[in-house]
């Protein structure tokens, strides 16, 4: 049986991510070269969060820095993140701000290089991790890129890691595209100068927000129907430690349904009706087969969780103001 384990602080020992290294080679052309910021976003982790730091610190890349923007609500990571500010590498920006999609954009904003990586404050990366995020922009138009998350060593009877595991490489250029890729942002990477043209992520998305998911997914579709590209990659992979018990994941459930529903609704009120092939596919491979399948087996359909925060997450979307311009929510009123 697996079991969970509590993962290391130190900030030179080993780690499970080296595991997620590939040894497939990494182009070697110029846009592997460029300098990169390694972004984390942290809210009330304490020091669990300084293994996800240590793994960026131990990268191989030539020319990097990590910027941790941290949103606690008491000083536990101030305090943790302390002893290791000495390193040059590393940078710490505080904010009484709430929300993960406004945290990646304080992250973007201060971010000293134009290419911006960014993994999870429960999260592990291998030290080529870098090299192969960096090796997705190869192409000039790409604007937002993924890698695998795969789940850490957990016990799978009582609880379970989300993750993201994909076979191939693929580049999206249309907005069907994304019906099956699903990347999230535990491994993901922004071309800044695009992002800034979008307005940056929808801060109402994201945990901590108005609507508790999908800033990840969101920007992705935003930067299709603006003409930008998506890249995905399997060839290297973060350590996900996200361990949920089995009634936490219910509650995940119906909360990352309400984002969806949130964030594909507000795009539907901003009249860009391209993204309803995405829609369609999230309602019947989220709900609508999983629920003949089961009552073909006469068993109870799991899916209530997902129809109603999908429906709930729509209704809400409906609701609110919205920026057509930016393809972003408004203000609350």
């Amino acid at each position: 049986m697996r079991t969970y384990r509590e993962r290391s602080v130190s900030m030179d020992a080993g780690t499970t991510a080296e595991k997620a290294s590939t040894v497939s080679p990494v182009a070697s052309d110029a846009t592997t070269m460029l300098p990169v910021t390694a972004l984390v976003c942290t809210r009330n982790r304490g020091d669990s969060m300084l293994a996800a730091v240590a793994s960026l610190l131990r990268s191989d890349y030539p020319e990097f820095e990590v910027l941790v923007v941290d949103q606690s609500t008491n000083d536990e990571t101030a305090r943790a993140i302390a002893p290791y500010l000495e390193c040059e590498r590393l940078r710490y920006l505080r904010s009484s701000t709430r929300g993960l999609g406004r945290a990646r954009n304080i992250g973007i904003a201060a971010a000293k290089y134009d290419i911006v990586v960014m993994t999870d404050d429960d999260c592990e990366v291998p030290p080529d991790w870098l090299r192969h995020m960096v090796a997705c922009f190869a192409h000039p138009n790409v604007a937002v890129a993924y890698c695998n998350v795969l789940a850490a060593p957990h016990d799978s009877h009582v609880g379970f890691v989300p993750d993201y595991v994909r076979q191939g490489e693929q580049l999206l250029t249309r907005v069907r595209d994304k019906c099956r890729p699903d990347g999230i942002g535990a491994g993901m990477a922004v071309r800044r100068p695009f992002i800034e043209a979008l307005g940056g992520f929808d801060e109402m998305l994201g945990a901590g927000a108005r609507f508790t998911a999908y800033e990840d997914v969101d920007i992705a579709l935003r930067a299709l129907l603006r003409g930008y590209y998506v890249f995905e990659t399997d060839r290297t992979a973060v350590i996900h430690f996200g361990f949920r018990t089995l009634e936490e994941g219910r509650d995940l459930t119906s909360r990352n349904y309400y984002g969806i529903g949130a964030g594909l609704g507000k795009l539907i009120k901003c009249g860009q009706w391209r993204v309803l092939p995405v829609l369609c596919y999230v309602f019947w491979h989220a709900i609508m087969a999983p629920c003949l399948t089961h009552l073909i087996r006469l068993r109870k359909p799991p899916v209530l969780r997902r129809f109603l925060g999908l429906i709930r997450g729509m209704y809400h979307a409906m609701r609110m103001p919205v920026d057509r311009s930016r393809l972003q929510f408004g203000r609350e009123r």
